[in-house]
């Protein structure tokens, strides 16, 4: 019986921890994008649209990107990278996200999650 001291298996341990750890991450960030997509997605797109680049899209890039045939302009959200629009057809989602659209939402749900982690909503 070969008996291994608990120093020699330390490091294969912690590099074990850390992989689990990351794998969690990726599935917890990837539930999280998800669930957000299916459940805030708008119902009733000609009644508002709020969609959401990235963080680090200037808001000049965000409404250039937003501004297509059949929608027009409302307002910025809460944030630069986020337009609220108001669409004249149901497809209008679908062309936002290929145009880099990160989320499109409804823009009354966004406004109450940003109460929620206390942002202003009277810009949404």
């Amino acid at each position: 019986m070969s008996w291994k001291s608990p120093a020699s298996n330390r490091p294969l341990l912690v590099r074990r921890h850390w992989i689990d750890i990351a794998a969690l991450t990726v599935l917890s960030v990837g539930a999280l994008c998800f669930n957000a997509r299916a459940t805030l997605a708008p119902r009733n797109p000609e009644r508002g649209v709020a969609v959401v680049f990235a963080p680090w899209t200037s808001p000049e890039t965000a409404m250039t990107l937003t501004d297509q045939a059949g929608v027009r302009f409302v307002r910025f959200g809460g944030y630069g990278f986020i337009a609220v629009v108001t669409a004249d057809d149901h497809d209008y989602p679908a062309r936002a996200l290929a145009s880099g659209a990160w989320l499109v939402a409804d823009p009354q749900l966004v406004a109450a999650c940003l109460v929620a982690f206390g942002t202003k909503t009277g810009q949404i």
